[in-house]
């Protein structure tokens, strides 16, 4: 990271304790209220920064129950009938301490198409995710550090899935000058630092793990647009044995997305992000996504160390354990490529409409 850069987010650091609003508010997030919101009346004008931009400065959370896309009854079980072996063999599955805070009025996070899923994959975008399972035969979970995704290689959880609520760490915090808007996210430590002043993107053929954002105002709403992907942002030429299932279904190269943010309140923001891929989909489609004012006088609603890094002992770890007993490994690899197969979408982990009969 630059000097100049370091600079700027340590200038949007500063002010994201400052920005007055009224009533002695103050947009940061530092709440005069109570539950996480800030006392609010009716009729009280969105904040703005003293520059004259909408002011999204402080921490919010996305947390949602409300999958992705909608899947009918039978998919839903055929996705448990698919994850019964698994469960069998390990007992269970599951993380500790998930985040949810609730559904929505609605039955999908998309909300476009109408039908609440993910748009029909082009037939070389489906061969592409069958020929890099069918690449996984003979494979154990942790034969090399390539069968981890990037998230657990301390690397990038990557883009759109960065954006999504997952199962826990769904805060963000958002900060602000006249020139950059940027977005911390609490899961896996990453900041996307936005520049607003009309720069073009970098150079095609330089890929990035999240992407580069080039952000800009159409009247009360922040709006981003990403591309420059990695290539490999799913992985090599086979796939992640632990697949991310809100991750992106091609290699990245030709995604690019628009994300739109619009303060409502002082307490909420509506976030919008369409997906595009004309290589992998055979249309758009946009998730509709609320995030909702922290209490930061609070300490415990301030965003807390991931404390995710490169040389940490998660890696080493599992792939000593992988050598401990390799065909007990090899089992349990195909247990869960099998489960995969049979919920009827190799290369993408549950939750997913089937996109293979």
């Amino acid at each position: 990271m630059t000097q100049r850069t370091l600079a700027v987010l340590g200038t949007c650091l500063a002010m994201a304790s400052v920005t007055p609003t009224a009533a002695g508010q103050t947009a940061s997030g530092a709440a005069t209220g109570v539950g996480g919101l800030l006392a609010t009346v009716d009729g009280l004008p969105v904040p703005m920064t003293p520059w004259g931009d909408p002011d999204l400065q402080g921490v919010w959370n996305n947390s949602t129950s409300t999958p992705i896309e909608e899947r009918t009854e039978e998919e839903r079980a055929q996705g448990r009938q698919a994850q019964a072996a698994v469960i069998e063999a390990t007992s269970g599955t599951g993380a500790g301490w998930i985040e949810r805070a609730g559904d929505l009025d609605r039955d999908s996070l998309i909300i476009d198409p109408p039908n609440g899923r993910i748009p029909r994959l082009r037939p070389a975008a489906i061969r592409r995710l069958v020929e890099r399972e069918n690449a996984r035969a003979g494979r154990g979970e942790a034969d090399s550090w390539l069968d981890r995704n990037s998230w657990e290689r301390c690397i990038s959880r990557t883009m759109p899935v960065a954006m999504i609520p997952n199962a826990y760490n769904a805060n963000y915090q958002i900060l602000q000058t006249p020139e950059y808007v940027v977005v911390q996210m609490e899961m896996i430590h990453e900041s996307r630092i936005i520049p607003l002043d009309g720069r073009p993107h970098v150079p095609d053929g330089i890929g990035q793990w999240l992407g580069n954002s080039r952000g800009h105002w159409e009247g009360d709403t922040l709006v981003v647009e990403t591309r420059g992907f990695h290539d490999r942002i799913d992985g090599g030429e086979y796939q992640p044995s632990h697949v991310i299932q809100t991750g992106h279904r091609g290699p990245g190269g030709t995604l690019s997305l628009v994300e739109r943010f619009r303060i409502v309140d002082v307490n909420r923001i509506d976030y919008h992000v369409t997906i595009a891929d004309p290589n992998t989909f055979t249309r758009s489609y946009t998730l509709s996504i609320p995030m909702t004012r922290r209490d930061t006088s609070d300490p415990l609603n301030h965003l807390f160390e991931y404390a995710c890094h490169e040389g940490n002992h998660a890696m080493p770890n599992l792939l000593s354990a992988g050598r401990t007993d390799e065909q007990q490994a090899l089992a349990a690899a195909a247990r869960v490529s099998q489960q995969r197969r049979d919920a009827g979408h190799p290369g993408v982990r549950e939750p997913a409409v089937p996109f293979v009969p």
